[in-house]
């Protein structure tokens, strides 16, 4: 099959969405900060960078869908093969079937490891333990549902910054024109 892995592949968009929003939300709260010294390029810097993230994350999130959501009818043998050696490949899939065995697995992940820490990797298997088995959902698909948990949240997160900084920087653009008339 000629899918290029890179092209596929969950974890680069995903770190991608994580960097770009991890600096942005840095940035966000550095200008929001009055006890540093801000400056408007940071608020646009950080307006782009979680613009990026958010695109990252789509891009993951419609990557999982298709390799972890339901076969279409029209796959072939061929793309069905790919994608199973594909997923484990890449330790795509969790192996674990109870939750304290799911707590080592992911806990221990690299990938994971990488995006937050063993409590908030706990905290998230917690919410997410049962109902990953309910309906269509699997729950060896639950590590990539921790982690586009966690780019929601961060995503969320900025979103909400970049809204009190919207504020901060329109009165600090007020007050410069209001200085600029008086003077």
């Amino acid at each position: 099959m000629n899918i290029a892995d890179k092209e596929k592949q969950i974890f680069p968009k995903v770190f991608k969405s994580y960097n770009s929003l991890q600096l942005s939300i840095q940035l966000f709260e550095d200008f929001l900060d009055d006890t540093k010294s801000s400056v408007s390029g940071d608020y646009y810097r950080a307006r782009k960078l979680l613009k990026e993230g958010d695109g990252a994350f789509q891009e993951a999130l419609k990557n999982a869908k298709k390799l972890l959501g339901p076969m279409p009818e029209y796959a072939t043998d061929e793309y069905r093969i790919w994608r199973e050696e594909f997923l484990h490949k890449y330790n795509v899939l969790t192996k674990c079937t109870e939750l304290q065995e799911c707590q080592a697995e992911l806990t221990a992940d690299e990938v994971l490891i990488q995006l937050m820490p063993h409590e908030e990797i706990d905290a998230l298997l917690q919410l997410h333990f049962q109902t990953q088995q309910e309906g269509k959902r699997r729950l060896e698909n639950i590590k990539v549902r921790i982690i586009l948990d966690k780019l929601h949240q961060m995503i969320t997160h900025a979103n909400e910054l970049q809204k009190q900084a919207l504020i901060k920087h329109q009165s600090s653009l007020k007050e410069l024109r209001d200085s600029a008339g008086q003077g």
